[in-house]
C-alpha cells in the first residue's frame, strides 16, 4: 500500500448529513451508506488534497491511537470503498 496515494471521493458519492436521522451518510446512485463518525472523518478527509499518510497522522493524533492499527483500518476501509467506486485513488 502506497501511502503517498491521494484519496478523493468519485463524482457518483456524495457526503451528506442526514437531518432527519441525525447521521451522516455517503448517497450514490443506487442508495446511501449510514456512516459512523470514523468513517465520516475519514471521508472528510479524502478531500484530494492529502495523502493517505497525512490522513492516518491526523486521525492517530485525533484519537490518540497507535498510528499502525490507525494505518491499516484506514486502509481497509479506503481500499473497501474504492472496490464500490466511492473512492479514487491518486
Amino acid at each position: 500500500m502506497h501511502s503517498d496515494k491521494i484519496p478523493t471521493l468519485s463524482s457518483k458519492a456524495r457526503l451528506k448529513f442526514d437531518q432527519a436521522r441525525q447521521k451522516p451518510v455517503l448517497l450514490y446512485p443506487e442508495g446511501l451508506l449510514f456512516l459512523n463518525q470514523t468513517a465520516y472523518k475519514i471521508l472528510l478527509l479524502c478531500d484530494g488534497k492529502r495523502k493517505v499518510d497525512e490522513i492516518v497522522t491526523e486521525l492517530s493524533k485525533e484519537y490518540s491511537i497507535d498510528r499502525v492499527a490507525v494505518e491499516k483500518d484506514v486502509w481497509d476501509f479506503i481500499l473497501t470503498l474504492c472496490e464500490k467506486g466511492f473512492i479514487q485513488l491518486n
